[in-house]
């Protein structure tokens, strides 16, 4: 099963034919793709300018996350959030906490692959990366 980062969902709401493959890909095999709350927060932030709304990108961003799942974070997502941060510290490998947290709630809601192009994401135990 399959979480879509926020850089795939940025390249698919301004309808990159890359981006909108991957998610095209995925609703025709039957599966249902899934988010997180972390980057329905980035994209949401993405829909304000000084503080206002823009109603038509808010618009748009509500019509997209009502294609996919949107897996919250709970408690099980906040502390494999936690492991991941510790084992990549002591590997001396650093990650930000947004995407320590997609990591996360990903892992935790037992999704297996993350469709992005941010490399971060790499080298997480249990992880699978796809870039498109």
């Amino acid at each position: 099963m399959k979480v879509l980062d926020t850089t795939l969902l940025v390249d698919f709401m301004r309808r990159r034919p890359e981006a909108r493959e991957v998610v095209e890909t995925i609703e025709n095999a039957g599966e249902r793709p899934a988010t997180t709350e972390v980057n329905a927060f980035e994209l949401a932030a993405g829909t304000f300018v000084d503080g206002r709304v823009d109603r038509v990108k808010f618009a748009q961003l509500q019509q997209t996350l009502g294609r996919l799942d949107v897996l919250v974070l709970d408690r099980a997502g906040a502390h494999k959030a936690a492991e991941l941060h510790s084992k990549l510290r002591a590997a001396g490998r650093g990650m930000g906490a947004l995407d320590l947290l997609v990591a996360g709630i990903t892992l935790a809601s037992r999704y297996d692959t993350i469709v992005t192009r941010d490399k971060d994401f790499r080298g997480i135990p249990g992880l699978r990366v796809e870039t498109y």
